[in-house]
């Protein structure tokens, strides 16, 4: 479910030495749950929105964009995260949470329930310039999820500014291949 819209869409030389294709994407009402059950990610339930503007691929590899995945303000669906989704977004987006949960009080429940969540990532010159939901002023760092006022309370802060583009993407694939190959066991 959800509805994708792609605008600004050019393409120079698609069959020349350096392609390059730009566009700009917007993604309204996705399913997180179904994706990320599809990715072994772990169990993410609500609606995600996405943006993508100034997307720019040279010889099909990602040179500049601007991302910003989240939940849509007016969602009013289901919001739970699994201890397995919150340990993974841990692991890429440096939250510092991963792990954590397994030696806590935590451990005993399967899926927490948040109020919002979402990353950003503007990609110029190699560098992704990170951020999430909301600055995390007290911790120093920004909101990837944003727990509910309700116990058991639980935020997933990203401290990463400035992150590799490549470094990003091996441990996005990292975690999806652990996650796979754990699903398959």
């Amino acid at each position: 479910a959800g509805d994708i819209a792609v605008s600004n869409l050019t393409i120079r030389e698609p069959f020349g030495y350096v392609p390059t294709l730009g566009a700009d994407a917007t993604m309204r009402g996705l399913d997180l749950e179904a994706l990320t059950e599809t990715l072994w990610f772990g169990r993410i339930e609500s609606l995600l929105d996405a943006d993508v503007s100034g997307l720019e691929l040279v010889a099909w590899q990602p040179n500049r964009f601007d991302l910003h995945l989240y939940t849509p303000a007016e969602d009013r669906s289901r919001h739970r995260i699994s201890q397995r989704a919150v340990d993974n977004i841990s692991s890429i987006g440096g939250g510092g949470v991963g792990g954590v949960l397994s030696r806590s009080f935590l451990s005993f429940f399967e899926d927490f329930p948040y109020d919002r969540l979402g990353i950003r990532c503007r990609l110029e010159n190699g560098i992704c310039d990170m951020g999430g939901v909301a600055p995390a002023e007290s911790a120093g760092g920004y909101y990837l999820v944003k727990g509910r006022l309700l116990p058991p309370r639980l935020d997933v802060i990203g401290y990463a500014d400035r992150v590799d583009w490549e470094t990003l993407l091996a441990q996005i694939m990292t975690v999806t291949r652990q996650q796979q190959n754990t699903a398959m066991e």
